[in-house]
């Protein structure tokens, strides 16, 4: 009826309804993130209009979240919110720019000397590996064909993707994202190109180093696994090595693999997937 309807646009939130559990798995953020994130953009989703039942701040960001999180068609995810279909386009279309325009406020990497030492502190509580700042992985995305260059961009599975670069904190949580070269660039290139690979390259994290795999070059920033471990020490280290970064590896590339079980032309664009984390 018309009353139900008004009450799901302007009233019903399933943060009310679901647990934090349930949340996770259908917006990919905790509640908490969540309800900071509703703060940061509520007055800009603020309608001024005198039709009736106009969708609330935070029904438009839940639908925009849902419909990232599980790489869906519109339908699938207006029929799980009790929306209409054009409702949520139109959420959607309108909140991409407003998100992408906080972005900047939104991954924040350690720079100051608090931060680093906050980060250094959190991440040894893992597996006590001292002076780790964040974890650095890749992984293919696929995207929508590109009109430039599109062979550069086929993947060996015969689609387009873009090779994506993620640096993460000690939960998992963004904390940089290069996310504009083809498939046919090696991980070692992205990184070679990166902001937080030139300001390790400055010392702007001080004695701090990142955590990769065996993709990326040895550095006095950058830690990998020991290529041929000849001592107890390297075993262990390698093994804590690999525990910590499977923090990356499950969290953040498990997230925005997400988009490999999306039909092919609802790839996304590569200023999207910030979104999907």
């Amino acid at each position: 009826s018309v009353y139900i309807i008004a009450y799901i646009r302007t009233h019903f939130t399933r943060l009310d309804s679901l647990s934090d559990d349930a949340i996770l798995r259908k917006f990919r953020l905790p509640r908490a993130k969540i309800l900071e994130l509703l703060q940061v953009v509520k007055q800009h989703l603020q309608r001024a209009t005198r039709r009736n039942y106009a969708l609330s701040p935070v029904v438009q960001l839940l639908a925009t979240l849902h419909y990232y999180a599980v790489g869906s068609f519109m339908e699938v995810v207006s029929n799980g919110l009790g929306l209409s279909k054009s409702s949520v386009s139109k959420t959607v279309t309108a909140l991409i720019p407003l998100l992408l325009q906080f972005m900047k406020n939104i991954l924040i990497f350690p720079k100051t000397p608090e931060e680093i030492q906050l980060a250094n502190q959190q991440f040894y509580s893992i597996d006590n590996i001292s002076r780790v700042i964040g974890l650095i992985d890749g992984t293919l995305i696929p995207v929508s064909s590109p009109v430039v260059n599109e062979p550069l961009y086929i993947c060996r599975k015969g689609y387009p993707a873009i090779d994506v670069q993620i640096v993460c904190d000690h939960q998992g949580m963004f904390t940089d994202i290069v996310a504009k070269w083809p498939v046919s660039t090696h991980d070692s290139f992205v990184w070679a190109n990166s902001a937080v690979c030139q300001g390790s390259e400055e010392g702007d994290f001080g004695d701090s180093w990142l955590l990769g795999d065996r993709r990326y070059p040895l550095r006095p920033y950058l830690l990998t696994p020991v290529q041929h471990p000849a001592t107890i020490a390297e075993e262990r280290f390698n093994q804590a090595n690999g525990r910590t970064h499977s923090i990356v590896e499950s969290k953040n590339v498990g997230v925005l693999n997400l988009g490999l079980t999306c039909p092919l032309f609802l790839r996304f664009s590569p200023k999207l997937l910030f979104l999907c984390g």
